[in-house]
């Protein structure tokens, strides 16, 4: 009788601390979003290698009335801005696993017009230097087309680059990446998105694709851009044209139309299936018994590509988001969406925020990474 009571007393006292620990992580994450005035945010936690979190705040406002608030569903689906680099990268690294390309190529073996710095024009710029900002190129002219870049149909190509040395200097650059896309396509035969679909989205069983006329729209969550000027939100429909996209696909042209669907930022997919996708390169490239990249190539993915900078291919690696833990990370932030993905592949944890309006985003949303990973995996 005195061990059945000690054993209920034990029961109670855990069941306590566990509703006053959930009591403390909603609290403080609600803290978070009445400071920065967050309009709605998706977040999953993995520990030990499953989701042990998954929950939903705010709402997800209706372009044509943003008074209405309608709740975002676990498996609500966001444009996750450069988180999507990711997904280049990884899709590049399978392809030079296939021998299809190499990293150290020239990228104009792929390319069906000419990428060269004009003042340093006997370097290569290497598909490499694309994946690490280290290509020279910048975002001066950045748009939804190729053409800036291209000698044969910009006047302002000389201009999208910077004045040192391909390969010396890191810059970060959205151009790098829809140059990848074009790569890609030329290397493959096919539109990089659908090239992304069969080799990773499929393989993993999730829900998700570059290519809007693949998702309900019923299930998207909208962004709303914050206006500092007159501390206002406003929406951002371009990016769920369906129509637009739809007269793409018609008149396609592979290396050219490209960058209309946007390989530097234009995935879209829910917090669930994201946190599914990082666990995969939580376990060096398998997921639920599909492999999509070797350990090897896992791990070149996020070696430091230079000095100046903690940039690898597609991801970076840092100690300050959590307070002086190690992890892999992307973030991004466009359209009124702000996103992020840390995890630790030794530790087997990881962390999705998914955001669709807020006052400062990188506070916000390391701010939720940082109390997701206090209360429900920083050992005491």
């Amino acid at each position: 009788m005195r061990s059945l009571s000690f054993f209920l007393s034990l029961l109670l006292l855990c069941i306590f601390h566990t509703g006053k620990k959930e009591s403390d992580l909603d609290l403080e994450i609600h803290t978070i979003l009445n400071k920065y005035h967050v309009i709605g945010a998706s977040v999953v936690t993995v520990k030990a290698n499953k989701i042990i979190y998954n929950r939903s705040y705010g709402h997800n406002p209706d372009y044509k009335n943003i008074t209405l608030k309608r709740p975002i569903p676990p498996n609500g689906i966001f444009v996750i801005a450069s988180i999507s680099k990711s997904f280049i990268s990884t899709a590049i690294m399978q392809l030079m696993e296939k021998s299809v390309l190499n990293l150290d190529d020239d990228v104009n073996n792929y390319l069906d017009f000419s990428v060269r710095n004009p003042q340093y024009p006997d370097t290569p710029i290497t598909v490499r230097m694309l994946l690490n900002h280290r290509s020279s190129i910048n975002d001066k002219y950045y748009g939804w087309n190729l053409s800036q870049i291209n000698p044969a149909k910009g006047n302002v190509w000389e201009e999208c680059y910077n004045d040192y040395r391909p390969g010396t200097k890191f810059s970060y650059s959205n151009l790098n990446y829809n140059l990848l896309g074009a790569i890609i396509e030329n290397a493959t035969g096919q539109r990089f998105f659908d090239y992304i679909d069969e080799s990773i989205i499929e393989p993993l069983g999730l829900n998700a694709s570059y290519n809007l006329t693949k998702i309900d729209s019923s299930t998207l969550v909208r962004g709303l851009l914050y206006d500092k000027k007159h501390n206002s939100f406003k929406p951002d429909p371009s990016v769920y044209n369906y129509q637009y996209y739809e007269g793409k696909l018609k008149d396609y042209k592979l290396g050219e139309t490209t960058a209309c669907f946007s390989p530097s930022g234009g995935m879209k997919i829910s917090a669930i299936d994201l946190a599914k996708y990082m666990m995969m390169h939580i376990n060096y490239g398998e997921y639920n018994g599909k492999r999509i990249l070797s350990k090897k190539s896992e791990i070149e993915l996020w070696s430091r590509q230079g000095v100046d900078t903690t940039y690898a291919l597609g991801f970076f690696r840092d100690r300050k988001i959590l307070h002086g833990e190690p992890v892999v990370g992307v973030r991004g932030s466009a359209h009124g969406i702000h996103s992020i993905m840390l995890f630790n592949p030794e530790k087997k944890f990881g962390i999705v925020v998914l955001c669709n309006g807020c006052t400062a985003d990188r506070k916000m949303k390391e701010g939720i990474a940082w109390t997701l990973y206090k209360h429900l995996i920083k050992e005491d």
